[in-house]
């Protein structure tokens, strides 16, 4: 059975990670062949993962969640102008 586009969708990066069972394997490709938009979307994501893998680890700043807090709600702020 060939899987819909909602099935590609949901299961991508298994497919990407080579996580998909094996005998999934030939209707994703199939699928994959003959429609443009979730070949689309798998390149896609194959992509930003490659991206994000290539990227420094981020270290977040050490501030504490009151000031984070005072962040956000002067942002609030400063758009309600």
């Amino acid at each position: 059975m060939m899987p819909s586009c909602k099935d590609i969708t949901e299961h991508s990066s298994d497919y990407l990670e080579r996580n998909l069972p094996w005998w999934k394997r030939p209707g994703y490709w199939l699928h994959l062949a003959m429609c443009i938009h979730c070949r689309r979307y798998v390149d896609q994501l194959k992509l930003t993962i490659g991206t994000i893998s290539k990227s420094p680890d981020a270290t977040p700043p050490n501030i504490s969640t009151e000031e984070i807090q005072a962040i956000v709600e002067k942002m609030k702020q400063s758009t309600k102008k």
